[in-house]
């Protein structure tokens, strides 16, 4: 081959692999989310927060009383594309560790159609999220709002009397993020 067939190969080559790394790409961004997920949940960073085992509402987890109160936070963010308001009904409360509270958090759909999210939880310090146990709570499945719908969605959790002492504060953050309309595995 001379010296010009083999600069005409590359140059056609050229398109074809630009077009291969851009699709590689675009499907390493849409993996992203998952793995990351899942690395998450292996290594128990990033504050994500274990869905507890149901128990009936009303019930207490500790049999001995726990008479410590501890400071939770409520703190919402949204997707600055999303066009929804969401916010807790209560900013902070006083928990006593062992008893299940439920806190409410209204969504509301300000867009001319109907939106779909996922709340993702998170709670900070990171080392408290394994004792702040949700038994219920909206961001375990997608929420999918009508153009001009509100609801109020509810959370019910107990933080765990294990909780060592030097924690007196733990912020539980939803961050609320637009997803398709097809159904997926809730957080």
């Amino acid at each position: 081959m001379t010296d010009t067939h083999q600069r005409q190969d590359k140059t056609r080559r050229l398109p074809l692999a630009l077009a291969v790394i851009a699709v590689l790409m675009f499907g390493f961004g849409f993996a992203l989310v998952p793995l990351y997920d899942s690395l998450c949940r292996v290594l128990g960073i990033n504050g994500k927060v274990a869905q507890a085992q149901v128990m009936p509402a009303g019930r207490d987890t500790a049999v001995l009383p726990d008479t410590r109160r501890i400071r939770v936070e409520l703190v919402t963010t949204i997707n600055e594309q999303l066009d929804w308001s969401f916010y807790p009904l209560v900013k902070t409360l006083a928990v006593q560790p062992g008893k299940s509270y439920t806190v409410m958090f209204h969504a509301s759909n300000r867009s001319d159609h109907a939106i779909t999210a996922q709340a993702i939880p998170s709670v900070t310090p990171t080392q408290g999220a394994r004792y702040l146990r949700k038994t219920q709570c909206f961001c375990f499945e997608r929420q999918s709002l009508q153009a001009g719908e509100s609801v109020k969605m509810p959370v019910v959790f107990y933080v765990d009397p294990a909780l060592p002492a030097e924690y007196g504060t733990l912020t539980l953050a939803y961050a609320l993020f637009e997803v398709d309309d097809e159904p997926g595995q809730g957080i």
